[in-house]
């Protein structure tokens, strides 16, 4: 195992980590919660602001499909590691209760390509399972139906096992529940006009999220990580926010801080086993796509991103592409909405290999 950014004990880390993070992932609530928890007191939460995890395995993607088993021990060590638990079961009790109705925010728009994972996801439910939570409150979502199919996940809508399935046509939006923004091209508004509406999955379906999304650029708004994956996911009527001078600004901080959104993501896990520097956030390229072989954990969005954004442009840079820190500017105004830590000095990034 190495660390990074990191200069004490392990034992000292593994206390911090579980209890120095602030961001949307589980508000200051859940922060404070997890505080009494571990008996820790409030001099704590300001030795680090934000934590992010990087769990690695070299040569993880050598044949293009990742091992199962393997992918299930990089998901035990980043969540022993952000939590200080030495148990699945311990581990994901930090975040999620047998009541919960959890929802699993993929991003699938990459089809086969590109797209967060089976195997990570199969993780994921592991470790959900461990916890107490029952097969049938686990809904594996995003917007589209046919989205979560090319990416290799069947629906379900049943009483048995895993359930699966969009917003549209499944779910529906919620009428009550909405974002309303003029910073928008009115000429893009489709049938609700400024308002975009929750995904019911969001406003009735699950009392509890984890967001996985993958590490790609995207060809607007610059990369698409935590925040971008779940406000375009959560909500109709978002063609609107994309032109210039918008860039998908400030739409996708504003979202994500909404109150139903914001007030059920509990953790973010990134699928970077494969990334894409180029192309995103469906036409990338074999050769602008790269084995990273990594998973991110956290509960700060922000943060998570801010790491993803340098690995992303520095790939780029690389390859003799532009940089696209300032198309990108949603992470910074998602720190301004109180998501969580974008300054690079106040997120600690800790990378273990496995």
């Amino acid at each position: 195992m190495s660390t990074k950014d990191n200069h004490f004990s392990r034992r000292d880390f593994l206390k911090h980590t579980a209890l120095g993070v602030v961001g949307a992932g589980i508000g200051m609530n859940g922060f404070r919660n997890l505080q009494a928890a571990f008996g820790a007191d409030e001099q704590l939460s300001s030795f680090y602001k934000s934590r992010v995890i990087a769990v690695k395995n070299n040569g993880i993607m050598k044949d293009g499909k990742p091992d199962q088993k393997i992918v299930r021990n990089m998901m035990d060590e980043g969540m022993f590691t952000l939590t200080g638990k030495k148990t699945t079961a311990e581990a994901w009790r930090t975040f999620f209760t047998p009541e919960d109705v959890v929802g699993i925010k993929v991003n699938p728009i990459g089809g086969v390509k590109l797209s967060t994972r089976p195997e990570v996801v199969n993780a994921i439910v592991l470790g959900l399972i461990a916890a107490g939570v029952k097969e049938n409150n686990i809904i594996i979502w995003d917007r589209f139906s046919y989205h979560l199919i090319t990416a290799g996940f069947p629906l379900n809508q049943g009483s048995g096992g895993v359930r699966c399935y969009g917003t549209e046509p499944t779910a529906g939006y919620d009428k009550a529940t909405y974002y309303e923004s003029l910073d928008d091209d009115y000429t893009l508004r489709q049938d609700d006009g400024a308002r975009s509406l929750f995904s019911n999955i969001v406003t009735k379906h699950v009392t509890t999220i984890i967001n996985v999304p993958v590490m790609k650029d995207h060809g607007i708004a610059g990369v698409t990580l935590c925040l971008k994956n779940l406000a375009f996911g959560a909500v109709n009527n978002t063609q609107r926010f994309h032109p210039t001078p918008y860039f998908c600004d400030p739409a996708s901080a504003e979202i994500c801080a909404h109150p139903v959104l914001s007030g059920k993501v509990r953790l973010h896990i990134v699928d970077a086993l494969q990334a894409c520097f180029d192309g995103g956030p469906a036409g990338m390229k074999t050769w602008t796509m790269w084995n990273e072989e990594r998973l991110f954990f956290g509960t700060d969005p922000v943060a998570i991103d801010r790491i993803g954004l340098e690995i992303i442009d520095k790939k780029r840079k690389e390859n003799n592409y532009p940089s696209v820190f300032q198309k990108a500017r949603h992470i910074a105004t998602a720190e301004k909405k109180g998501l969580g830590v974008y300054d690079r000095k106040n997120i600690a990034l800790v990378e273990l290999n496995v």
